[in-house]
């Protein structure tokens, strides 16, 4: 009776285990189905890169007086942007689902080929082996595994054929470590070090200035200019390379930098005329052919202002290529940073404090706020990240005798330690595609971005920041940055308004 009532118990687990573990691979095929189904639809970045959206933000533009045409456009990026966020979010769940539905399955069926094999009584077993259809249910999930994974990663090979992932550098992150810096003989941080803030206040060395705030230290510009008369323009010359970002300015020298397929390039112009001094190509550090991203074409391969200081010209562009130039043009250091995993492109810009270049690396993968030596472009300090694209440009925003690092993305902004890149806090400022880069004033920074909302945040010397207010509505800034001065929130919208807030 013993043995009747152990053959029942174990014939019932086993029926349980294999109605489990069927129902677990009907759900497993079912995600990975509609995973399969939707990258071929649509890749990662194809909602973003409509034709139709595409006309529809050309229309908005040639016609900015037409309310209607600018709200429709504005609406169809809208819901671009809400089914490329929703089909990240897809992806990523959908992955993790199925790989807890592969392993649930194999459990299941191991389980009821482990219970057959414990059936005590002999005289029960018939000629079939009662274990073999679970034996193959098991095999038969260790195989489409594998087969899912051998497919995963075709796909992986044809996003970066296409252009869309990036080429690992395992050789330049196989040597990075976070350590305490030091230089020289002297425990001395690199942002102590080499160029004073109080000699850039006479030049333009960032994309937001020398303070990385927007706010020029110098006598006001003027307030009105016409190109066509050349009331109050001083010089004007033609570009024969676009380019996306901002001059930087040192000294009689105006740095600029453009790219396309064919070539990538930083120039010197001179102040006084306009004059180009110097062009110099930037070489692909991937290897010859290699594709490149594919970004588009209002990003492009040039969008990443540069930085500059009395040495040298610093340079970043979107096909994962960062070097430093001395003012008559010669290249000193390159790296390869790895192609960047962006739908848009890489964007992020570059700023500095003492020796320190600090690049905001954010991309779907491999992503990283990395600290480099300005001399000769070795890795001071590197923080890994797993937030996603983001093209804001990192602030350095100094505290007393301090300086903190403030690295700005989607539902999450990091106050990081300068001299290490040790994280001190984080906290969720605004949601969405994050372009905008953070402003500051005295000890409060502020984030703004469309389809999200404004906040204010008070920051301590010590500690993680206090909300002082929030502004919600949907009239932000889309890729401008905020300005504050004087206690005034400056903002303008993709809409083309601006907008003054206390």
């Amino acid at each position: 009776m013993v043995c009747k009532g152990m053959v029942e118990q174990y014939r019932t687990l086993r029926q349980c285990a294999r109605g489990v573990g069927l129902v677990a691979l009907v759900f497993s095929l079912t995600v990975a189905a509609l995973l399969a189904a939707g990258w071929y639809r649509a890749g990662a970045s194809e909602t973003v890169r409509s034709e139709i959206l595409a006309q529809a933000l050309a229309r908005g533009r040639d016609a900015p007086e037409d309310a209607q045409v600018v709200a429709f456009a504005r609406e169809l990026d809208l819901l671009a942007r809400k089914a490329y966020l929703g089909g990240m979010t897809f992806r990523q769940k959908g992955m993790a689902l199925l790989a807890v539905g592969l392993l649930a399955t194999a459990a299941c069926f191991g389980l009821a080929w482990r219970v057959t094999l414990k059936i005590p009584d002999p005289r029960t077993a018939s000629e079939t082996d009662p274990a073999r259809a679970d034996r193959w249910a098991v095999n038969a999930v260790l195989s489409a595994g594998a087969a899912l994974v051998a497919g995963a990663a075709v796909l992986h090979f044809i996003d970066v054929r296409r252009g869309r992932g990036p080429s690992a550098d395992r050789a330049l992150r196989g040597d990075l470590t976070n350590r305490t810096l030091k230089t020289g003989e002297k425990n001395i941080c690199p942002c102590r070090l080499g160029t004073r803030l109080e000699d850039l206040e006479e030049y333009w060395p960032f994309m937001l200035g020398p303070t990385m705030s927007g706010r020029a230290a110098r006598a006001p510009a003027a307030l009105e200019w016409n190109g066509e008369t050349g009331k109050n323009i001083r010089w004007r010359v033609a570009l024969d390379e676009s380019g996306s970002s901002t001059p930087a300015v040192w000294d009689h020298k105006i740095f600029i930098t453009s790219g396309n397929k064919s070539e990538r390039a930083v120039m010197a112009h001179d102040t006084e005329s306009g004059a180009r001094l110097w062009k110099t190509l930037i070489p692909d550090g991937e290897k010859a052919g290699a594709p490149l991203p594919d970004v588009m074409a209002e990003t492009g391969f040039a969008a990443s202002s540069p930085a500059c200081d009395e040495r040298m010209v610093y340079a970043v562009f979107g096909t994962g290529d960062i070097a430093a130039l001395d003012h008559a043009g010669r290249i000193v250091w390159q790296r390869y940073l790895g192609r960047p995993k962006n739908s848009y492109g890489h964007a992020s810009s570059l700023v500095y404090c003492g020796e320190m270049l600090i690049v905001q690396w954010d991309q779907d993968e491999q992503a990283r706020v990395m600290a480099l030596n300005k001399s000769d472009g070795r890795t001071l300090w590197e923080t890994p990240r797993e937030l996603g694209m983001s093209w804001s440009t990192p602030l350095v925003m100094p505290l007393c005798d301090n300086f903190i690092l403030l690295v700005h993305a989607t539902h999450s902004t990091w106050g990081m330690e300068l001299a290490s890149g040790k994280k001190l806090w984080e906290v969720e400022a605004v949601s969405g595609e994050v372009a905008p880069s953070l402003a500051w004033e005295g000890d409060v920074w502020l984030a703004a971005n469309c389809y999200s909302r404004m906040v204010a945040f008070k920051q301590p010397p010590d500690g993680a920041p206090q909300q002082l207010w929030e502004f919600d509505e949907s009239n932000m800034p889309d890729v401008a940055s905020p300005v504050i001065s004087g206690g005034l929130v400056f903002l303008v919208t993709d809409a083309g308004e601006v907008l003054c807030h206390d």
